[in-house]
């Protein structure tokens, strides 16, 4: 399948992601927001809709123990899989291994590392594509705009030459975080600004945790 294909699946998933789920994406502003796992997870239900049945969509897909040996000869006790493979799963080859991300919402510390991580696998279990996905999550400032904006950047391993690259143009990340932002505030209407649990919620400064009665 051509890099333009499945750049245009993964695309569709990031878009609804970004539409659907704000509310998750938006908690970043928090001391503990929500895990690349998490986010993982809402991307890989997205890319379900995208290929048909035959192909098994993962999130931290663990192949030890599945007919294949591990992505790393011998890993180091902090390892854990890739986010996200489009495969058949406990078989190897490019006619069975579509798809591999790895996906950063914080900062990234080393990109080379990252991508070194994600070639590992990728060369390994011989996939097709290998992608790194950053969402680019900026805190806002204008109070009149999105709390937070998602400007999304990705790395293709086969690209003639590896750098991060915008998933959209400029306008169309804001306008995509804007149309989020409301979503949100119709999907909750109780959300009120007199209802603000966080004061200051707006800036990047760390902020009190959440209540351990909470319901």
């Amino acid at each position: 399948m051509a890099q333009t294909d499945v750049e245009a699946r993964l695309r569709t998933a990031l878009t609804t992601l970004i539409l659907d789920e704000y509310s998750l994406l938006e908690n970043i502003r928090l001391p503990l927001p929500a895990s690349e796992r998490v986010v993982a997870h809402q991307i890989g239900w997205r890319l379900r809709t995208e290929w048909d049945r035959s192909w098994d969509i993962d999130v931290e897909y663990n192949r030890v123990g599945h007919g294949t040996s591990p992505s790393l000869p011998a890993p180091d006790p902090g390892h854990r899989p890739v986010d996200i493979s489009v495969h058949h799963r406990g078989l190897r080859g490019p006619a069975h291994n579509l798809m591999v991300l790895q996906l950063k919402v914080g900062r990234i510390d080393s990109l080379d590392a990252e991508v070194n991580r994600l070639r590992l696998t990728a060369e390994h279990y011989r996939y097709c594509h290998g992608v790194l996905l950053d969402l680019g999550i900026e805190v806002g400032a204008d109070p009149a705009s999105p709390p937070v904006l998602v400007c999304p950047s990705w790395l293709w391993l086969d690209a003639e030459t590896p750098e991060l690259v915008p998933v959209y143009k400029p306008e169309a990340a804001r306008q995509l975080s804007r149309e989020g932002w409301q979503a949100r505030q119709r999907r909750y209407p109780w959300d009120s600004d007199d209802e603000i649990e966080y004061p200051g919620w707006r800036t990047p400064e760390a902020l009190p945790p959440e209540p351990t009665d909470r319901i």
